[in-house]
């Protein structure tokens, strides 16, 4: 058996890695492995071209790192020092502790935070009187209103999943971003309800995890381990001789047969490839939206900065937006990363065109720096968010229904059952369970 992967991001690497230790035979086809993911040193601080870590309550990542040999190199978030600002009025309010995502779970610190209004907060109380009900696929923005109010959806839905899914709350989908919490409303009503009777319980484990040199370690050890070809696939072609492959692929200058393909490079960049073989399964796959981003890291000496880099960092909700969306604080977030002489300050934007001038001078309003940075380190991600929108579970749900009936085709990646680096190594290893033979 032979499979052809085209993607060599997280999920496609992976994939071919999980094929391997069944003993099958894979080719990665990728002319730039990695994806977002990358590692580079500069100044002597170790940063990210992408994702920099992933939620340590997700096990897949960990799993597979472990299982690569590279247990040793799994490192957490300095959560002794873990607090996010978020900006009202100009100023830095902490978001208040005991928040599960959109979900306030201690009472304590949301009264006596400066984030929220009295009206707000009475709201925030009085929601855990609510009813169980069942509700149709509604947005975020509608999903929070309606257990918190506007407010909450401003200053508290908006920014945390702005940089977690580039997206806008008025237009993801809470059955799809909000999964847990959708099942908290039918089964007890209040989500605050919900989420208490259902907290996990603490383990000491940090909340975030990464690897100790940098995410590039970990596609640099998958790369090695795989079989790649730097080629770009052009088109596929499925085999109507049902004794030989069952698919061709077109790549440096000729067509390669494989018995199963998996297309790990996206929807917005399947669908076209598609398109030959099914129109409507290319007109799905183009229907999920996708969003970029612009990665700004600012580096500079500690002394030019007059304040104390005392949390993780912040976010910048829309009423108080200009460009930049989310900053971290990488020094005090990681451990070793950044000399104590450095002050380090990745910055986060939805405008994939976000000029270096705009960014720099959107930190310094919110950020006294004196002086110029040492280092500026630019990464744009064009099309690479994909974004759950409102109808989501039921178009992935088509997607997969038709390809089904594609024998030896699948789908992979972050556009469908979850976005995180864990998610996506997840759904290579239950693709390449499709594959193997039982």
């Amino acid at each position: 058996m032979r499979v052809g992967i085209i993607g060599g991001g997280i999920t496609g690497l992976s994939c071919a890695w999980y094929l391997k230790q069944a003993g099958i035979d894979s080719v990665v086809f990728d002319p730039a492995p990695g994806g977002t993911i990358g590692t580079v040193v500069v100044e002597d601080c170790m940063l990210e071209t992408g994702p920099e870590s992933w939620l340590t309550a997700k096990p897949w990542a960990a799993q597979l790192i472990r299982d690569l040999g590279l247990g040793d190199e799994l490192t957490g978030s300095s959560d002794a020092r873990r607090r996010t600002y978020v900006v009202r009025h100009g100023n830095f309010e902490v978001l208040p502790e005991g928040l599960q995502m959109v979900v306030p779970t201690k009472l304590v610190p949301v009264a006596k935070s400066k984030l929220f209004s009295l009206g707000t907060k009475l709201r925030m109380a009085a929601e855990v009187l609510r009813s169980p009900r069942l509700m149709p696929d509604r947005s975020v923005s509608a999903f929070v209103l309606d257990h918190f109010g506007q407010e909450a959806v401003d200053y508290l839905a908006e920014p945390l999943l702005a940089g977690v899914y580039g997206g806008s709350p008025d237009e993801l989908s809470a059955p799809s971003v909000l999964a847990k919490f959708v099942e908290h409303e039918q089964r007890y009503g209040s989500v605050v309800v919900g989420a208490l009777r259902n907290r996990p319980v603490a383990n000491g484990a940090p909340i975030f995890q990464t690897m100790r040199r940098g995410m590039g370690t970990l596609i640099d050890a998958l790369v090695d381990r795989v079989n790649l070809s730097r080629a770009r696939v052009e088109s596929i072609a499925p085999d109507s001789d049902t004794d030989g492959p069952r698919w061709h692929l077109f790549a440096d200058g000729g067509w390669q047969p494989f018995d199963h393909i998996v297309l790990a490079c996206g929807a917005n960049h399947a669908a076209p490839l598609v398109g030959p073989i099914d129109v409507h399964l290319s007109e799905l796959l183009g229907s999920i939206p996708h969003g970029s981003s612009a990665i700004w890291t600012f580096i500079y000496n500690r002394d030019q900065v007059a304040r104390p880099l005392d949390a993780f960092g912040f976010l910048v909700p829309r009423p108080e937006r200009q460009t930049l969306m989310a900053c971290t604080w990488l020094g005090t977030k990681w451990e070793g990363r950044v000399p104590d002489s450095k002050a380090v300050f990745r910055c986060f934007s939805t405008d994939v065109n976000a000029s270096q001038e705009a960014m720099e001078a959107d930190l310094r309003r919110l950020v006294p720096i004196d002086g110029e940075p040492l280092a500026a380190l630019c990464n744009r991600w064009p099309g690479a968010m994909p974004q759950y929108t409102v109808g989501h579970t039921a178009r992935a749900a088509a997607i997969a229904a038709r390809a089904s009936v594609l024998p030896g085709f699948h789908l992979a990646g972050n556009a469908y059952e979850g976005i995180g680096i864990p998610d996506c190594i997840r759904n290579a290893r239950k693709v390449a369970d499709a594959i193997i033979p039982r």
